[in-house]
């Protein structure tokens, strides 16, 4: 038994509706490529990146692998001035411990150097009484 002869263009692997339909895909659905990150001269890198669907951004892995981000993991943002900063917990955290790590470095305690203020302001103060009870009393006499 033999086939039924189908009509011409089915039959191809590509039609000129094919053609047309891939064509216009690769003009409009094609994705822009974006500019590599830059290097800026002050130490900064600066990269683009492309809002998606539902404000979503994706950050680059060379992004994520110098922040120190994994799936899962906290970022605190701050919005000013029309600028967006980002960093991780573990920055923060880091920043912190290496402000009280410089405060630690003095000769003293923190609590030590503020209790040797207020001795030097009351000794002064009562320096001032003690001027004041003599000139008083200078002009008693």
């Amino acid at each position: 038994m033999r086939k039924p002869k189908r009509p011409s263009g089915l039959s191809e692997e590509k039609t000129q509706y094919r053609e047309q339909r891939d064509a216009g895909r690769s003009q409009t659905g094609s994705v822009p490529k974006l500019p590599p990150p830059e290097a800026l001269p002050n130490g900064t890198v600066r990269y683009f990146l492309k809002l998606g669907p539902k404000g979503r951004v994706l950050l680059p892995a060379e992004m994520r692998a110098a922040l120190g981000l994994e799936a899962g993991d906290l970022i605190t943002a701050w919005l000013k001035d029309g600028e967006l900063r980002l960093h991780s917990h573990l920055h923060g955290l880091r920043k912190i411990q290496d402000e009280a790590y410089s405060l630690a470095q003095g000769s003293a305690y923190a609590s030590d150097q503020l209790i040797a203020e207020r001795r030097a302001e009351n000794a002064k103060d009562e320096e001032e009484n003690l001027q004041w009870l003599r000139l008083t009393r200078k002009k008693r006499d």
